[in-house]
């Protein structure tokens, strides 16, 4: 037997959390753009997308977030640290990829520096999953050893039913726990099974991938000119990204007073190694193109223990130019060795 929560018991789920300090947060569809937001409502979901086109990481990572305000007088600096406000969020119909994100980016935000915007957030926040019950031909979580019911980030998950009338209840971690506790009378116990996940073909062989990055010989491999001749640096697949996180810190003022904000960057981006003395050591798209695949499955892997991407399939399902990291990746896996 499995505690299950029904479709129909939405509205009072979110009505219980509310009664206990949190804002409700799900996939809704504004504006012609699905992202994370705010809802009172079940009927305000859009449970049935395969994913959000925004991750759940600007939530957690603003696109753009002050600082520090500050004023110049004449003898002295007046400053002002601008902390987020704390807010206990519930993350309700969260997809395994974007969860497996935000415990990807973890240790980089908490690595020599430990960022308190992030943690603040991610300490305040419930991650509820659901198990995918679809797919399309972008996904590629088990290319990257995830799966569509990878529990990797979330703090509840949820398999649906195989009649669609709810999911079954699995607690991952203390705060999920708790979390459950609060909705407890809405929950059944129940033998109903999970429906089955969808089948994710594997599309590259990302242990290739990482043997031959890895190879100093290939860092200067024609190969990068090659594949990223399409490439225009219009930096989409960063920004839609669940784990990238490059940023940059920026004054905006007059000369008395001013805001020192953190707005995020990309290494696609021209401008992003840009020197003062106009130097650039990352100074056409193949070198930006092959940073961002090093990075991702060579750098954080051996800084970290594990490659920066989760397989969502969102850098090559918005990419203007029909490119994308999986094209490159498939590509690697074929060179001959």
């Amino acid at each position: 037997m499995t505690r299950i929560l029904l479709r129909n018991k939405l509205d009072d789920c979110i009505a219980a959390w509310q009664k206990a300090g949190f804002s409700v947060l799900a996939p809704v569809k504004r504006h012609e753009m699905s992202s994370f937001g705010e809802v009172r409502k079940a009927d305000e979901m859009a449970l049935d997308l395969v994913l959000t086109e925004r991750t759940i990481k600007d939530q957690f990572f603003p696109q753009t977030e002050p600082l520090i305000k500050y004023k110049i007088g004449k003898h002295q600096i007046d400053s002002e640290t601008m902390t987020p406000p704390e807010k206990k969020r519930v993350f309700f119909g969260v997809r395994p990829c974007d969860a497996s994100g935000l415990a990807i980016d973890d240790p980089l935000f908490g690595w020599d520096y430990k960022d308190d915007y992030w943690f603040g957030r991610r300490e305040n926040s419930v991650i509820v999953t659901i198990a995918c019950s679809q797919a399309d031909d972008f996904c590629m979580c088990t290319s990257v050893k995830l799966s569509p019911d990878s529990t990797k980030g979330a703090d509840v998950m949820l398999r649906p039913l195989s009649d669609g009338s709810g999911w079954q209840v699995e607690a991952m971690s203390d705060r999920g726990t708790a979390l459950v506790e609060t909705i407890s009378s809405l929950l059944q116990e129940s033998s109903a099974e999970a429906a089955p996940v969808p089948q994710v073909a594997e599309k590259f062989d990302v242990e290739k991938v990482m043997e031959w990055l890895a190879d100093k010989e290939n860092f200067e491999s024609q190969f990068w000119k090659d594949i990223a001749l399409r490439c225009v640096g219009c930096g989409s697949c960063t920004f839609l990204c669940p784990t990238c996180h490059c940023f940059d810190i920026q004054d905006e003022g007059d000369t008395y007073q001013g805001i020192r904000r953190k707005n995020w960057d990309s290494c696609s981006f021209a401008l992003f190694t840009m020197h003062t003395s106009g130097h650039n050591p990352r100074n056409t798209q193949s070198t930006r193109w092959r940073q961002r695949i090093m990075h991702k499955f060579n750098y954080y892997q051996g800084k970290f223990g594990v490659n920066s991407c989760t397989g969502c399939g969102r850098c090559t399902r918005q990419c203007p130019v029909d490119m994308g990291i999986t094209e490159t990746l498939q590509a690697i896996t074929n060179l001959p060795r």
